[in-house]
């Protein structure tokens, strides 16, 4: 009875105050009266969100407080990017997460939460939910019962906390309180949610087919707070002309390289990356191209050295070496296809002659087609196929130890809401992790 009398309050309140209209000259909020659907409506229930959740549930139970904590999320599926993360087998950590595996306006952001929750504290919790991982290269932490095990115990341990979920039930907008100690009033596609706290857990615009939107930017725009334009990160890069007929010939080839920056990149982040790189019928994919793209800018020249840690120049000068046929020690480094493919840029009869005779100037041709093979990506691959997203919510309107809005108090915002975007290998998770735990902390 007492839920259904707030319901109809609610309603009530809604037909008199009809959301965006206010109740007194220059105000939006709706009614001091309105009763609170919960003390914390956390928006988004992925990760971070359901962290921030069963972390101010756990708090509150230990004090002896009851809270009525509620989860609102526009899918009926709680966490669909969680459950699809890394294939299904899900990077849930990294054990080297530190500010630098991070991308944001301001890097040190990041620092104090990851201090406060490091991986063990998130292995440890992974444990006490009855699920285990093991470490692959470095650092990467995948759970062993896989994503769908991992987003289902969350839930779970919600649930058991005392959390409620509301699914299917897209924000779209939110009004802050007119006066300290008010309400904030969430504006639903099912009508308007009332609580003291909320907590901004709703993601970027990345992987849209599992459930990504700019709702932030909007709610940003309606809150007045500052706000990057969000870029896809961690995404292919898509060429065009004879480096894509290249790449399409070479499609489904994966090797170890180094792709950099030519411009040097911006100040944020490193400018260079060495890992595994897959040739697309639409470009180059793979760890190495994923992560540069979070860099990347177009227009942006990528140097790619098919060889790394291979001073080529220095092989060629090998006494050894001399005899050797340049298409020789090319085949040595690289495999058959991507060899061919890179020594019939060269000029015609290079690749068949013997090292001791070429001259400096055909050494030096020799060595840039494995070491410095340069690109112009025409675009990437968009938010579509965007695993994360830089941009967001301004760090610098919001407290680095709390997660809580400066200029409202009250707002919390965590995950991927922030201007915080991680390196591919369990960094992005880490992130939402600890973020949830500071602002589940905190709320």
């Amino acid at each position: 009875m007492q839920r259904g009398w707030r319901d109809a309050k609610s309603v009530l309140a809604l037909l008199v105050f009809p959301a965006g209209i206010s109740y007194k000259s220059g105000m939006t909020e709706l009614s001091p009266t309105a009763p609170p659907d919960a003390d914390i409506l956390v928006l988004g229930a992925g990760p971070a969100g359901m962290l921030c959740a069963l972390m101010a549930a756990r708090k509150a139970k230990a004090a002896g407080i009851r809270r009525d904590i509620v989860l609102v999320d526009q899918d009926r599926t709680m966490a669909r990017k969680l459950r699809a993360s890394g294939g299904g087998r899900c990077n849930c950590t990294n054990l080297h997460a530190a500010p630098g595996n991070y991308l944001s306006k301001d890097p040190r952001f990041t620092a104090q939460a990851l201090k406060r929750f490091p991986p063990a504290q998130f292995l440890a919790l992974l444990k006490e939910l009855g699920l285990s991982a093991h470490e692959e290269d470095q650092g990467k932490m995948f759970c062993d019962q896989g994503a769908q095990a991992l987003a289902e115990a969350l839930e779970k341990a919600c649930r058991k906390a005392g959390c409620r979920f509301l699914p299917g039930r897209a924000v779209t907008g939110l009004v802050p309180p007119a006066e300290p100690g008010g309400l904030f009033r969430v504006d639903t596609e099912h009508g308007a949610l009332f609580a003291p706290r909320v907590a901004l857990a709703l993601g970027s615009p990345a992987w849209p087919a599992l459930g990504g939107t700019d709702v932030v930017a909007r709610l940003a725009g309606m809150l007045g707070l500052p706000h990057i334009p969000a870029r896809p990160a961690l995404t292919p890069l898509l060429l065009s002309g004879p480096d894509l007929d290249l790449c399409r010939e070479l499609s489904g080839l994966s090797v170890e390289a180094r792709l950099s920056l030519a411009g040097g990149g911006p100040e944020c982040g490193s400018a260079s990356v060495t890992d595994s790189l897959l040739f697309t019928h639409q470009g180059l994919s793979g760890p190495a191209a994923l992560r540069l793209s979070s860099r990347w800018r177009r227009g942006e020249e990528i140097v790619i050295d098919l060889a790394p840690g291979t001073d080529l120049p220095a092989l060629l000068r090998r006494p050894d070496k001399g005899k050797a046929l340049a298409r020789t020690i090319v085949a040595g480094l690289l495999p058959r296809r991507l060899a061919e493919a890179r020594l019939a840029g060269l000029p015609p009869g290079l690749a068949d002659r013997r090292v001791a005779e070429l001259s400096r100037a055909e050494l030096d041709a020799l060595a840039r087609c494995l070491n410095h093979w340069r690109v112009t990506p025409k675009a990437t691959a968009g938010m579509a196929r965007a695993e994360a997203a830089s941009g967001g919510l301004d760090t610098a309107a919001f407290s680095a130890r709390t997660m809580q809005c400066k200029a409202i108090p009250g707002l919390f915002a965590l995950g991927e809401a922030l201007d915080v975007a991680g390196d591919l290998g369990g960094f992005n998770l880490h992130w939402a992790w600890a973020s949830g735990f500071a602002a589940g902390q905190a709320i």
